[in-house]
């Protein structure tokens, strides 16, 4: 009995350890959205879909082309994050000062271009989100909220740069 409590006890430490051997901090993930109006975009992001704004940055022309990120270009950031709870993820929308002539928006399917395409959020009701895009005027992409399970939807919008934002969550509009 007591060798396999140690046993016990040495699988656990392992599997504790196992956990801990992840290189990742808790909310690891922050998505850059490039946006061709930064008001429309922050207004979409924060007054519709909730989120909030918890910080900005200027990159300037120097830095800019330090990272690489942008040809020099300098540009603007604001941070948004999905709650209020220290190290939440975190969305950015980036900004240029470009005529709308250089802006490429999203093309009409995902598979039309490389690279992130769309975004999945996990919420826990879509009730407010679908009050707010009727407000806004804010048409859903094709037949959604779609039921996903007894209490589950999915809802398909475009931000203002026509990038997919897939919501999933409970609904009580839902049929």
């Amino acid at each position: 009995m007591r060798h396999s409590f140690f046993i016990l006890l040495a699988i656990c430490c392992g599997l504790v350890s196992k956990a801990q051997e992840s290189n990742f901090k808790p909310g690891a993930l922050t998505v850059a959205v490039i946006a061709s109006d930064e008001q429309q975009s922050l207004h979409f992001y924060k007054d519709i879909l909730g989120l909030v704004e918890v910080g900005n940055f200027t990159v300037d022309a120097p830095f800019a082309t330090r990272l690489g990120l942008s040809q020099g270009l300098p540009f603007k950031v604001t941070r948004l994050a999905f709650d209020t709870i220290p190290g939440s993820s975190q969305l950015k929308i980036a900004s240029f000062d470009l005529p709308k002539a250089e802006v490429d928006s999203v093309k009409d399917g995902i598979q039309q271009q490389l690279g992130l395409q769309y975004l999945t959020l996990q919420v826990y009701t879509l009730d407010g989100i679908m009050e707010a895009i009727k407000k806004e005027g804010v048409q859903p992409e094709a037949d959604t909220p779609i039921k996903l399970g007894e209490n589950s939807y999915l809802l398909l919008l475009r931000d203002p740069d026509g990038v997919f934002i897939e919501l999933i969550g409970d609904y009580s509009g839902g049929d």
